[in-house]
């Protein structure tokens, strides 16, 4: 049975973006299968974020989820040890969950 199929329109997740006002927003995931890549893409262009610092140096997204209580978020990998795309489904990320959205300013 396909995921859309499984969660029909009502795959929300729980959003924490880094170093900005959103905090646990509810955020429609349209594909589960898309990339983690595209996933990240598609919310910094929905929230309008930030694609360079102050200093002008380029800014990369990760996503994280949280997998213990109070620890730190777990990054989710963008390829697996094959260099196969990750998607939410590989993650097993399940409507409901907290993801944050960590920035990484790449020094020039």
């Amino acid at each position: 049975m396909a995921n859309e199929e499984l969660y029909g329109d009502d795959f929300i997740i729980r959003l924490t973006i880094d170093g900005s006002a959103y905090e646990e927003v509810e955020v429609k995931v349209t594909d589960p299968n898309k990339t983690i890549r595209d996933q990240i893409s598609s919310i910094v262009q929905v929230f309008e974020l930030p694609k360079v610092d102050n200093g002008g140096n380029p800014i990369q997204y990760l996503l994280g989820q949280t997998i213990e209580e109070g620890a730190e978020p777990e990054i989710l990998e963008f390829e697996d040890a094959d260099g196969r795309e990750q998607a939410l489904v590989d993650y097993n990320i399940q409507p409901g969950d907290l993801l944050h959205l960590i920035s990484v300013p790449i020094a020039g």
